[in-house]
């Protein structure tokens, strides 16, 4: 349960850094203004305007510690969540045909004003979606420096124009090296920075640009810097059929398989060549093409050290060891197996952490699920945990008989103030 409320939570983000602190007493300030687009003089329609607290809020919007303990409240938590995600806050808004907004109940206080549109420029372009929710101080300083500065007085009207620039865009064909187009995938952005390193951006907040029936794609709405862009083979894959039961909806995802390319043909990061992209500028040909030979299975089982028997649960990252990036992750199963489709030729280290023998017939409802009691997220009962264990690996084949041993760690509480279980 609290899984989704933590999902929940992760959708709801986005206005983390931009929520100003509660506060429903009166006085109220009063915002107006209009937002145009600059390179057609037209207003910009349906754009999102927020105000950022100077001192931006970092209160969890949903708070752990309060679980919800049946099921109605955790629908009335879902119905709170969705209301105000629907509702937005005292301090955004969106531009009516007209490109003006209004907002009549927001606290007083000092606030930077940034409108965000899909192709347009925005303070925070250059950021990633967790560099906003933490809204640290070079974020911040960042948006000080760029957007429009407002000091909102008790029941006093203040008012607002704004002027968006059109960024550049980056735009390519995701296909399999047969020539097929890869459709579904959705490609990331990612910006090389000063120090040559990787970051990746999210131009529109959320990253959600996807490949169409022919594995076009175009991310737009970035401004002028060193590109490229990634992607992992569409292994998440939902259908839904017809009739209201279960069978009509069918959810598929294997982290294990999502093979991940780089623009240029690069299969590891340090590979990446990046393509220079100048302010406005629309740069087609960037494509990622999936190989389809020289990829291989690996697959075995993650058993205790001290007698061997299977654990059934943990997590497993394959880490390059040159960038010490994970380029591949999947789950142990509750026998003990795991397995990993499409790698690579080449050297890697197979990483376990978070193994542990759980009981699976201890949830009080719901479908057993390992991941959750790894994380401790669920109510499964964790009967021990293991340390973590590293299995340094050469594909060149497939290898499907490997064999990664964990030691102890020593006893571990069980969940809910239960006494210790010995380490066997």
């Amino acid at each position: 349960m609290r899984a989704f409320v933590l999902a929940l939570a992760i959708i709801s983000i986005p206005a983390l850094a931009q929520t100003a602190p509660a506060n429903t007493a009166a006085p109220q300030a009063q915002v107006s203004g209009r937002v145009t687009c600059g390179d057609t003089g037209q207003p910009a329609r349906f754009a999102t305007v927020q105000l950022i607290a100077e001192h931006p809020s970092k209160d969890p919007l949903i708070d752990p510690s309060k679980e919800p303990k049946s099921p109605e409240d955790f629908q009335k938590l879902v119905a709170q969540t969705m209301a105000a995600m629907m509702k937005g806050s005292n301090v955004s808004a969106i531009t009516g045909l007209d490109g003006s907004f209004s907002l009549d109940k927001v606290p007083p206080g000092t606030y930077y004003v940034v409108a965000q549109l899909p192709g347009y420029l925005s303070p925070l372009t250059q950021f990633s979606m967790t560099e906003r929710m933490k809204a640290d101080e070079a974020t911040l300083k960042a948006v000080k420096d760029t957007a429009e500065k407002v000091v909102l007085a008790p029941n006093q009207p203040a008012h607002v124009e704004l002027r968006i620039e059109r960024g550049a865009s980056l735009s390519g064909v995701v296909r399999y090296d047969d020539g097929s187009p890869a459709p579904g995938v959705n490609p990331i952005l990612i910006k090389m920075q000063e120090d040559g390193k990787w970051k990746q951006i999210d131009p529109a907040g959320i990253n959600s640009t996807s490949t169409d029936d022919r594995g076009r794609y175009r991310i737009a709405g970035i401004g002028a810097g060193k590109y490229a862009v990634k992607a992992a083979l569409a292994t998440t894959q939902a259908t839904v059929g017809l009739g209201g039961g279960a069978p009509s909806f069918a959810f598929h995802s294997n982290m294990g398989d999502a093979l991940q390319v780089y623009s240029g043909g690069a299969l590891r990061e340090k590979d990446v060549k990046p393509v220079e992209v100048g302010p406005g500028a629309d740069v087609d040909g960037v494509d990622i093409i999936f190989p389809l030979d020289n990829l291989h299975t690996i697959s075995g089982s993650v058993v205790a050290k001290a007698d061997g028997h299977p654990v059934s649960a943990g997590m497993l990252n394959l880490m390059d060891p040159d960038g010490k990036t994970a380029v591949r992750v999947a789950l142990v199963e509750q026998d003990g197996t795991f397995k990993m489709n499409y790698i690579p030729e080449g050297q890697y280290v197979l990483h376990v952490n978070g193994a542990s023998d759980i009981d699976l017939s201890s949830a009080p409802s719901g479908p057993a699920n390992p991941f959750l009691a790894i994380n401790g997220l669920s109510n499964f009962k964790k009967l021990k945990s293991y340390a973590d264990a590293e299995l340094p690996i050469t594909v060149k084949g497939d290898s499907t008989a490997l064999t990664l041993q964990v030691p102890d760690q020593g006893s571990t509480p069980a969940p809910g103030g239960a006494p210790a279980v010995p380490a066997k």
